[in-house]
């Protein structure tokens, strides 16, 4: 078991150490950001104050239990990144390490010797364990760091490990059911919108549904309130061990290669279309973008039906306005401007997936036979692109009219439709600044396609907690999302716009460049 472990560590070190090192230097700075901004007892209970008015910033990030404290302020502005953020280390550690490797053949190579079958699930769950138990130690110390008591600090890192460990054992499970990668993150990230949105539901309606999601689990332990709750760990802990032994138990018993759920017979032939460039991007990027789109629906359908609630506590209560960045003018534009910046980092999440795919295909050894034929590599790539761009589009466009339908039923008005539209297309320029980026670093170094992922988790921090920590402009500026103009509360810029445009449109050149003259598989 040892040597399946360090051939596990060998192979993937790279990629777990960016996992690592950037989720806890971004959790950590978070940390020392808020108790920089929040010193004294009378800004923690302003802040308090505030975000306990009404139940939207609660769908957000959470209803946190002692939220007046220096802990709590911490807990709800990191609610939207760590929701994502670490159930993403769990799903990326494993996928790329379990069915990822079955598909590249690698597995078959291995197990031709002495190791069990059982063992590569096994050494890709223990590894990542190692990764997890890391990033909550490293929290924990900025947490202590920072001023945070040190029990709830143990505490809230414990939760918040235990929770990416929950989406790895779901994650290994789940690559003993689908035949692909892509179905891993897939359905991973459909389970995780729903838990998201149970979650939500469950904090806004005060009722059981919060206990449902793994999510919720996290925020029920209570670090920071009056009773800390330890035995809710053990929730987590028993769901992880159980997907995660469930798993273990499958790999051993079914063939290598296979899935136990492939679904009904192919037909014999392709279609016209499906042998094409562009139709086969199509079937390789198509459960992406439908896992993209249902969590981007589910979003919005519930920040919509909350619309109504968050404008009456906010009439109530103008510092809710001033804690979400909202002036007291046109509060439901600011609500809606404010959806909007966090679909635009959803949306952005799921270009940097897709082009992942791409490395994917490359490393598996599959790009080399497409590309032995008739088949340009610039054809193949545009195509690709091509595709990628239209289901960023997709989802962007299906989640933003999802938005207006449950917004207008929730206030009764749709003064705002159109501009709520405009301002998800708005949004595009900046998203695909890193969908150029990533494909820049695919095509220049594609070994190094995970630090891709640390500049997502940067922008995104940015761009969500960036104003409210009270960055530097320069800071704030290296987010794209930040050159947008806050539509549809705020004026867009038409020439920062189109700067955008060219900088993605600059990138993806570069990155087409580097992949035509570079060699094809490059390890």
């Amino acid at each position: 078991m040892s040597a399946m472990v360090a051939i596990t560590w060998r192979t993937h070190r790279r990629r777990t150490l960016i996992w690592v090192i950037a989720l806890a230097a971004g959790m950590i700075a978070t940390a020392v950001a808020v108790a920089g901004l929040y010193d004294t007892p009378a800004k923690i209970h302003s802040y308090a104050e505030a975000v306990t008015s009404g139940s939207a910033l609660a769908a957000i990030n959470g209803r946190v239990e002692g939220i007046d404290s220096l802990g709590g302020v911490i807990q709800d502005e990191f609610g939207f990144l760590a929701s994502f953020l670490l159930p993403l280390l769990g799903i990326g550690l494993i996928a790329g390490s379990t069915r990822r490797e079955e598909e590249s053949g690698r597995w078959e190579t291995i197990l031709g010797g002495r190791i069990a079958r059982h063992q590569p699930v096994l050494a890709a769950l223990a590894v990542a364990t190692a990764a997890i138990l890391a990033t909550s130690i490293l929290f924990a110390a900025g947490l202590v760091a920072a001023g945070v008591p040190a029990r709830g600090a143990i505490l809230y890192s414990a939760a918040l490990g235990l929770l990416a460990a929950v989406f790895a054992g779901l994650a290994a499970l789940l690559a003993q059911l689908v035949p692909h990668a892509r179905g891993v993150y897939t359905w991973s990230l459909v389970v995780l919108a729903a838990a998201y949105v149970l979650r939500g539901v469950g904090d806004v309606a005060g009722n059981w549904l919060t206990w449902l999601s793994p999510l919720g689990w996290a925020e029920k332990t209570a670090p920071f309130g009056e009773q800390q709750r330890w035995w809710v760990l053990a929730l987590p802990a028993v769901a992880g061990l159980a997907s995660g032994g469930a798993a273990v138990w499958l790999a051993a018993r079914r063939d290598l290669g296979s899935a136990l759920l492939r679904g009904g017979a192919n037909p014999a032939r392709a279609t016209r279309f499906r042998r094409s460039p562009i139709g086969f991007a199509v079937w390789i990027h198509g459960p992406a973008t439908a896992g993209w789109l249902a969590g981007g629906i589910m979003f919005t359908a519930m920040m919509g039906a909350l619309a109504h609630q968050f404008l009456d506590a906010m009439a109530g209560n103008p510092a809710l306005g001033e804690a979400m960045g909202i002036g007291a003018g046109r509060p439901l534009a600011g609500y809606l401007a404010a959806t909007q910046l966090y679909l635009a980092v959803i949306g952005t999440g799921y270009v940097i997936q897709a082009v992942g795919a791409l490395r994917a295909e490359e490393a598996e050894g599959r790009v080399e036979s497409r590309l032995a034929g008739t088949l340009s590599r610039l054809r193949w790539l545009a195509a690709h692109v091509a595709v990628v761009a239209v289901g960023l589009a997709f989802i962007v466009v299906g989640s933003t009219v999802v938005l207006t339908l449950s917004t207008t039923w929730s206030v009764g008005s749709a003064d705002e439709v159109g501009a709520t539209i405009r301002a998800g297309l708005d949004y595009l320029p900046a998203e695909f600044v890193l969908a150029g980026l990533a494909l820049a670093v695919y095509g220049l170094w594609p070994r190094g396609f995970a630090l891709t992922w640390t500049a997502y988790a940067v922008a995104a921090f940015i761009a969500l907690l960036g104003p409210s920590l009270d960055l530097a402009p320069w800071v704030l500026d290296v987010a794209p999302t930040t050159h947008i103009g806050n539509p549809p509360l705020g004026a867009v810029d038409a020439g920062n716009l189109a700067a955008l445009a060219a900088l993605a449109v600059g990138f993806t050149l570069v990155g087409s460049v580097a992949f035509g003259r570079r060699d094809i598989p490059r390890a």
